[in-house]
C-alpha cells in the first residue's frame, strides 16, 4: 500500500543519481580532470542537495510523517558520512593527516573497510524503505505540519520494521565483505594438487640483480582471482629476494585509466614491466589468461611462468640479437635440403627456435649465396646443426674470418651426416671419430630392440658456464643422446701465440664405445677394435684476446639430436614437445648465454611443464591387445559368473513346513 510522505520517492532517485555520477567521476573517468571535476562535483550536489531537503521535509512534518522522513535522512546522513571516510582514505586524505608508509597503507586499508561498511548499512534500509513506501501519491512535496496531518497516509510502525531489516541485511552484507577481506589476509594455501606455477628460477634472478635500473612490475587483475594470486605470489618472491631491483604494484586498469592508457593495457590479466625513467624509460608486456577454469591446464602460462618472465626481462635488459642458421646443406633446422638417400626420420627445430626467440634472439638463414662473401657484421652467433653434405671451402673460409673478429659459433655433428669441420678442424684441435657412440648398459629402452642401445645417457658434466643446469641436475638426470658420436683431440695447427683455451663440458660414460661396424655390440677383438671409456660428446674453445677486443668462443657437438624436437604424450595423452637435451636442463639456454657473453645470468629456467611419456614399442602392443580382447572377455567372464550365480540360487530346493 503507497504512502503519503512529505518527500517524493524521485528525492531518492535523484539521491542514487549523485552516487552514480561520483562513482563514475572517482573511478572511471579520474585520470580525465575535466570530467572527473564535473560528474563528481554533480553527484556531491545531489547528495548534499537531497541530504539538506530531507532536513526540511523532516522539520516541517509531525507525527508519523516526521518520524518517516527522519528515518530517511539518518539513511542519507549515513551515506554522506561513508563518503567522508572515502575522502580520508584517498591520496588526498592521508596527505592531509600527515600520514606515511607503512601506516598510511594500513590507514587506507581500515578506511575503506569502515567506508563500505558505512555505505552498505545505509544505502541498503534506504532502498528497502523507499521500496515499502511506493510511488502513488508521492509525486512531489507535501509538506504538512498542522493539526490533523501527523498520522495522514502513513504507517511508520511498518517503516520502522522494515529499515531495521534493511540494517541488518546491510549489516549482513558488510559482515560478509569483511570475513573474505580477513580471510584473503590471513590466507593460507596448501597446494596438494598436480598444478603448481612455477618459481623464480635462478636465471631470472641474476637478470634481476644485474639490472642497473629497478624494474617495475605492474599488475592489472580483477581485486579477487585466483590467477593473480599465483602470479602475485611469484613475483612477491622475486622482489623480497631483491627489494631495491624489483618494485611490484597492484593496480586497476580502470581506477588507474591513465596509467592503462600509457601502457596500453586494454583487458585484465596484463602484467607490465618497466625500466627507466623519461627518455630512457622502456617497457614490455605479457597476457595472463585469467579465466580460473583454464589456469591449470597444461598449455597455461603459469607453468611456465618463469621461462616466461626470463623472455620478457631479456627483452627489456638489452636489445634483440641476430642468432644466423645456416642452411643449404641438410642440416637439422633445412631438412628440404637433405638428399633423398639420406633422409631418415623427419626431425623438427620447432623448440629451439622458440627458445631463441624466448632469449630475445632474431633468428636469421645463412645460406650459400651469403656465407659463401661472409658471416653478415650483425650476426652475434652462427649455428651449424649436422649438415648431411660437406660445406664449400669458401663458406668455411668464412666462418674463420668470422672466427677472427671474434664471432660467436655453435657446431653440433651428426655421425650419419658430414662430420668434417674443414679447416676449423686444426683451429679448434678437435675432429670427430668414426663410429657411432653406443652403450650396452646406460641406454633408454624405447623400442625394445638393439637399436636402443644408440640412445645412450650420460651424467658425466663439467662445471662450464654452458653446462650449469646439467651439472646440477646430477645423476637423477641424465642427459639423451641420440646417434651421436665422439670428439677426438687433435694437434692445433695455427700460431702457438692463438692457440685456444679447450674445456671438455660433456662425457659419455665409461660403459660407453664407439660401434665400427654397426653390430650394436661390443667387439673388443674385432676387425677394428673396439674401446669402452669416457668419450668427449662436447667441448667449448676460447680463442685469445685481440689487444682489448674478446677472443672468440665455439662450442662443440658431437649429436645433433641434443637440440631436435622430442615428441611424447604428457599425463593426460596429450601431444608436447621438448628436446632432446631438456630432460637434464637447459642446455640450449646455457649455451647461448655463454656464446653471447651473458654467462653472469646462466642458471636454471623453472618449468612445471609436463614431461611426455615414452611408451615403448612392446608396451603400446599390450595396451592395445587388453583394450581390444582383454576387456570384453572380461565383461563376458563377469555376466556368466553372474548368470551362473542366479541359476543356482534358483535351483535349490526349499523345504515348506506347517
Amino acid at each position: 500500500m503507497a504512502m503519503r510522505t512529505a518527500s517524493p520517492w524521485w528525492a531518492s532517485l535523484a539521491f542514487a543519481s549523485g552516487l552514480l555520477f561520483l562513482l563514475l567521476g572517482e573511478r572511471f573517468f579520474g585520470h580525465l580532470s575535466g570530467a572527473r571535476f564535473v560528474l563528481t562535483g554533480l553527484g556531491l550536489f545531489l547528495i548534499v542537495g537531497i541530504t539538506a531537503t530531507r532536513a526540511w521535509t523532516m522539520l516541517g512534518s509531525a507525527g508519523a510523517r516526521r518520524r518517516v522522513e527522519r528515518t530517511l535522512l539518518v539513511c542519507n546522513a549515513g551515506t554522506v558520512f561513508a563518503l567522508i571516510l572515502y575522502l580520508l582514505s584517498t591520496d588526498w586524505g592521508v596527505a592531509k593527516l600527515g600520514l606515511v608508509d607503512p601506516a598510511a597503507t594500513q590507514f587506507r586499508g581500515a578506511m575503506t573497510v569502515v567506508f563500505l561498511v558505512v555505505l552498505v548499512a545505509s544505502i541498503v534500509p534506504l532502498v528497502m524503505v523507499e521500496l515499502s513506501l511506493g510511488v502513488a501519491l508521492r509525486g512531489r512535496f507535501d509538506v504538512q505540519s498542522g493539526p490533523g496531518n501527523e498520522e495522514a497516509g502513513v504507517e511508520y510502525f511498518r517503516v520502522r520494521e522494515i529499515g531495521w531489516s534493511g540494517l541488518s541485511v546491510g549489516l549482513a552484507l558488510a559482515f560478509l565483505m569483511v570475513t573474505c577481506q580477513v580471510a584473503s589476509e590471513r590466507n593460507v594455501a596448501r597446494d596438494v594438487s598436480y598444478f603448481k606455477t612455477s618459481s623464480p628460477g635462478e636465471s631470472t634472478q641474476k637478470i634481476v640483480e644485474t639490472s642497473s635500473d629497478p624494474v617495475r612490475v605492474l599488475l592489472f587483475f580483477p581485486d579477487v582471482n585466483e590467477v593473480k594470486e599465483q602470479v602475485k605470489r611469484y613475483f612477491e618472491s622475486l622482489a623480497s629476494r631483491f627489494p631495491q631491483k624489483l618494485i611490484v604494484e597492484e593496480h586497476d586498469r580502470l581506477t588507474a585509466a591513465e596509467l592503462s592508457g600509457k601502457y596500453k593495457v586494454t583487458k585484465d590479466g596484463t602484467v607490465v614491466f618497466v625500466r627507466g625513467t623519461g627518455d630512457k624509460e622502456k617497457s614490455q608486456i605479457m597476457d595472463i589468461d585469467t579465466d580460473v577454469t583454464k589456469f591449470k591446464l597444461s598449455t597455461s602460462k603459469l607453468r611456465n611462468l618463469d621461462r616466461e618472465v626470463n623472455a620478457v626481462l631479456l627483452r627489456l635488459m638489452r636489445d634483440k640479437r641476430k642468432a644466423y642458421l645456416v642452411i643449404g646443406h641438410g642440416e637439422l633446422n633445412d631438412p628440404d635440403s637433405v638428399p633423398a638417400e639420406m633422409r631418415n626420420a623427419d626431425r623438427s627445430t620447432t623448440v629451439l627456435k622458440k627458445r631463441l626467440a624466448d632469449l630475445n634472439y632474431e633468428m636469421k638463414n645463412l645460406g650459400l649465396m651469403d656465407l659463401s662473401k661472409d658471416v653478415p657484421e650483425d650476426a652475434t652467433m652462427v649455428l651449424l646443426l649436422g649438415p648431411s653434405v660437406p660445406l664449400q671451402a669458401g663458406e668455411w673460409a668464412s666462418l674463420n674470418r668470422y672466427l677472427d673478429r671474434g664471432g660467436r659459433l655453435l657446431v653440433a655433428l651428426d655421425p650419419r651426416g658430414d662430420t668434417s669441420m674443414g679447416p676449423l678442424e686444426g683451429r679448434f684441435a678437435f675432429r670427430m671419430y668414426p663410429g657411432n657412440l653406443t652403450d650396452e648398459e646406460k641406454f633408454m629402452p624405447r623400442l625394445r630392440q638393439l637399436q636402443d642401445r644408440r640412445t645412450v645417457l650420460s651424467n658425466q658434466f663439467s662445471s662450464h658456464a654452458s653446462t650449469t643446469s646439467l651439472s646440477r641436475g646430477g645423476a637423477e638426470r641424465p642427459l639423451i643422446l641420440n646417434d651421436a658420436g665422439a670428439l677426438e683431440d687433435m694437434p692445433y695447427t695455427g700460431k702457438s701465440s692463438a692457440a685456444p683455451k679447450k674445456t671438455i663440458t660433456i662425457r659419455s660414460m665409461e660403459s660407453s664405445f664407439l660401434d665400427r661396424n654397426n653390430n650394436y655390440a661390443f667387439d673388443a677383438a674385432g676387425e677394428i677394435p673396439e674401446k669402452k671409456q669416457r668419450w668427449n660428446l662436447a667441448a667449448a674453445v676460447e680463442g685469445p684476446k685481440v689487444g682489448d677486443k674478446e677472443g672468440y668462443r665455439a662450442l662443440l657437438f658431437a649429436d645433433v639430436d641434443l637440440f631436435s624436437d622430442l615428441f611424447g604424450r604428457d599425463q593426460l595423452g596429450r601431444k608436447i614437445a621438448i628436446m632432446y637435451s631438456d630432460y637434464a636442463g637447459t642446455l640450449l639456454d646455457d649455451s647461448v648465454k655463454w656464446l653471447g657473453g651473458e654467462e653472469a645470468i646462466v642458471g636454471e629456467v623453472v618449468s612445471e611443464d609436463d614431461k611426455p611419456i615414452q611408451h615403448t614399442k612392446n608396451a603400446d602392443a599390450v595396451w592395445f591387445t587388453l583394450m581390444i580382447i582383454g576387456a570384453p572377455i572380461l565383461v563376458l567372464t563377469l555376466g556368466l559368473i553372474g548368470t551362473w550365480a542366479r541359476r543356482r540360487r534358483g535351483s535349490k530346493k526349499t523345504e515348506v513346513t506347517p
